[in-house]
């Protein structure tokens, strides 16, 4: 008489196995969302340089500020021929919503900057209005950008691993 079914070694393998390949499924997406949100934040630098350097354009200098945040869910600010504002009715020459993505939390070296303290882009100007610094922070290292995880710096001229000096 034979006995059909599975022994109860061969079940904790197929067990053991699922388990492995479950656990390599969810690193592998928690890597890619990373390297997303990363893409995303860089995205925003761009975009937040080019903006700068229309502004630059038009009025022979970086708007005035010092820590100041962008891109934080508690402050909304926007960019416009008059500097950065915190509220974006009623003026029609507005060239960028600054909503950039918030850093997330547990990172180990944070942005943060403005009062009260806040985990977003940090954006400072030179005295002369002539330079700015844009604080920010990736997951993971960028490497052909020579970016590095935690803080890195955007200046008119690029961007640059570590904070802004």
């Amino acid at each position: 008489m034979s006995k059909r079914g599975f022994t109860l070694i061969e079940l904790l393998v197929m067990f053991a196995i699922i388990g492995l390949v479950a656990t390599f499924a969810a690193v592998a997406v928690n890597s890619a969302r990373m390297k997303q949100r990363d893409a995303t934040r860089l995205a925003q630098v761009r975009q937040l340089q080019s903006a700068l350097e229309d502004f630059f354009n038009e009025n022979n200098m970086y708007p005035p500020a010092d820590r100041l945040p962008l891109g934080d869910a508690a402050v909304s600010s926007c960019l416009s021929m008059g500097g950065f504002k915190g509220d974006c009715s009623g003026d029609s020459t507005i060239f960028l919503r600054v909503l950039s993505g918030t850093i997330p939390s547990g990172l180990e070296n944070k942005v943060v900057c403005g009062t009260p303290a806040r985990n977003a882009f940090c954006y400072s100007s030179s005295e002369d209005g002539k330079a700015y610094a844009l604080e920010f922070e990736l997951e993971n290292g960028v490497k052909p950008a020579g970016l590095v995880e935690g803080v890195n710096c955007a200046l008119p001229d690029g961007m640059e691993a570590g904070a802004c000096k």
